[in-house]
């Protein structure tokens, strides 16, 4: 199964003399107005797209503009060392990001003066830290970090990870945002740190675990904010083009991960994170070099710009496979500057929709700034169109809709691949119900990520292990992890009646399960709404064969049938024949507390067991109606 793909990629062939020479001829140009730009300002309050964004913007801002700076103490930094647990200081420090932003976007909003104070406070104490790194990401190596802690570094040792990167441009964006209007010395101040943690680094290294294959979204983060950072921040346009080439060379690797289709198994989330990123630079190079550089010129950068649209269940929920949450909407900023760039009107649409639903106000002010300064000008919504059935050939993920123009109509999404990929889960063969709103057989998502779930322990989390999808136990056996527990397609077939996708997954399993073969189809009869799912399995003596069913709304068990109780929708599950039936109510199994998109900080989870007995070849099929 391959975990990488080749895309033409012009940018490979980039240098940094030409480079350069861009940026020497061009503009110095940038797709952000600065504060002086007071029509630019006043055009974002006044708007019916991001006019009420800018008033929550200030709302917000007026409510917590004389809160002290959150603290961050050594001890908080420490708790991940020693208990796993990221949210004690990631939190606070969550905090002072997100009021900074605020504060420099409302003193750009309202131009009074009042909230340049409490702008230097924040960005000073940022300054001030010992280190950008997060604990988690913190190497402890004796150089840069010891025992939990950070060392002091020289500017060469210093860690370019996701938090510095990002540290990086907020700093950099900040200082040309509100330019003359920030004290002198911060000023000064921001371009030494930027300068010694971030940029010399990122210069001198090429050892950074995030630059070479196998990559993920860390990979755009890491590369595009340095190098946003520099582009406000450095008057060199030399070493800026050694530094824009570098990225550009990198950023292949970035691209890889994705399927022809522009899917990722990282999912939405990380959609909006890596790719928000990489489009970032991509528009302020562009803009930099009037247009003569475009990472968008990319021919798979418009597959993937479609992701959305392709994976969607309905418009705000997506296919919670992986560490992606279901309820989720595209960054707005993201999808209304991809849908102008690619003439993809639903792409549009679903940015002015995700910021008519508040969502955003994110945490990172990088996102709401290109929000209110890209998306003033939005055309009104446009309906969207999707196919009967989608396959995304790659990571094998499948689509399937009864009345594709409901939103709230009936959705079968499955998926294939393998058990290594980006937040892996061992979930081949999964599949999710969808209806009216609310998936009643899903993916259990992405808990709260703490030491042990990206560590040794990954698959004791039910919501890493096969025991937390729906998928089969075979022989007492779980899916085991690793890229070549792979499963293939067999066949897939689009009907009149109904549509269909068969998977192979004894190459899942481990050997001493002994299964020779295990089929998977998960079909959808559209016009009766009905849902099918057939299990096959062939052992190698006699073995048994267990299919699971994973959701987050009750279920029970009675006279030979299972009853899932949604709070918009209810689904009955009937199994063929007389297999065992047994449900499991698995409470406060899933903690989702570190993440803000989450309704509950705790959820129970319901498992039914269908176990279809002990044989040499056995068998379990069912049917899900409404």
């Amino acid at each position: 199964m391959r975990t990488q793909y080749d895309h033409e990629y012009q940018p490979g062939d980039w240098t940094a003399e030409g480079i350069a020479r861009a940026l020497r001829s061009a503009d110095e140009s940038y797709p952000i107005p600065r504060y002086g730009d007071e029509a630019a300002w006043r055009r974002i309050r006044t708007s019916d797209v991001t006019g009420p964004l800018a008033e929550t913007v200030l709302t917000e801002a007026e409510e917590v503009r004389d809160e002290p700076v959150p603290r961050l103490p050594a001890s908080k930094y420490l708790d991940y060392e020693r208990e796993g647990v990221r949210g004690s200081f990631q939190d606070p420090k969550a905090r002072q990001i997100h009021r900074l932003s605020l504060f420099s976007l409302a003193e750009c909003l309202e131009r009074e003066g009042r909230y340049l104070d409490p702008v230097l406070d924040y960005a000073w104490a940022i300054c001030e830290q010992s280190t950008w790194v997060l604990p988690a990401h913190l190497p402890d190596d004796g150089t840069v970090g010891l025992e939990g802690l950070p060392l002091p570094a020289r500017p060469t040792e210093n860690h370019v990870a996701l938090h510095p990167a990002e540290m990086g441009q907020l700093l950099g964006e900040l200082d040309y945002l509100l330019g003359d209007q920030l004290h002198p010395a911060l000023g000064d101040r921001i371009r030494a740190e930027v300068k010694e943690r971030v940029l010399t680094p990122y210069e001198a290294r090429d050892d950074f675990h995030w630059r070479d294959p196998p990559v993920n979204n860390w990979n755009a983060v890491c590369n595009a904010g340095p190098v946003i950072a520099a582009l406000y921040l450095l008057d060199d346009p030399d070493r800026l083009g050694r530094l824009v080439a570098k990225a550009a060379s990198s950023l292949r690797h970035y691209l890889a991960g994705f399927d022809p289709n522009g899917c990722t198994a990282e999912g939405i989330d990380y959609w909006n994170y890596g790719f928000g990123n990489y489009v970032q630079l991509a528009v302020q190079l562009a803009e930099r070099t009037g247009g003569e550089y475009d990472l968008l010129s990319v021919p798979v950068a418009e597959r993937i710009a479609t992701y959305p649209l392709k994976v969607e269940l309905s418009p705000g929920h997506y296919v919670p496979f992986s560490d992606a949450a279901e309820g989720t909407w595209p960054s707005a900023y993201l999808a209304a500057r991809l849908g102008e760039r690619f003439d993809k009107p639903g792409l549009v649409t679903r940015g002015r929709q995700a910021i008519a639903a508040g969502s955003a106000l994110g945490a990172k002010g990088d996102a709401t700034l290109r929000t209110l300064a890209w998306c003033a000008d939005l055309p009104e919504a446009s309906s969207t169109d999707h196919p009967r059935q989608r396959f995304l050939q790659g990571y094998d993920w499948w689509f399937a809709r009864a009345t594709p123009g409901d939103p709230d109509g009936l959705v079968v999404a499955a998926k294939g691949g393998h058990n290594d990929e980006p937040h892996n889960h061992n979930d081949c063969g999964s599949f999710v119900v969808y209806r009216r709103g609310e998936s009643l057989l899903t993916d259990l998502g992405r808990p709260t990520y703490t030491g042990s779930y990206f560590g040794d322990d990954r698959y004791e989390h039910l919501a890493a292990r096969s025991l937390g999808h729906s998928v089969p136990l075979v022989d007492g056996y779980e899916q085991a992890p690793g890229a070549d527990r792979a499963a293939a397609v067999v066949d897939r077939s689009e009907g009149a009646a109904e549509d269909s996708i068969t998977f192979e997954l004894a190459e899942c399993y481990p050997r001493e399960a002994g299964i020779d073969s295990l089929t998977r189809t998960v079909a959808l009869e559209g016009e009766r709404e009905r849902v099918h799912v057939a299990d096959e399995a062939s052992f190698e003596g006699e073995g048994s064969l267990e299919s699971m069913l994973i959701s987050y709304d009750p279920m029970t068990a009675a006279d030979g049938a299972i009853e899932i109780d949604g709070e918009r929708s209810a689904a009955t599950v009937v199994p063929e024949g007389s297999p065992s039936i047994r449900v499991e109510h698995l409470e406060d199994a899933i903690d989702t507390s570190g993440h803000t998109t989450a309704n509950e900080d705790l959820h129970d989870v319901w498992r039914a067991r269908i176990d279809a007995g002990r044989d040499e070849t056995v068998a379990v099929a069912l049917s899900v109606t409404f």
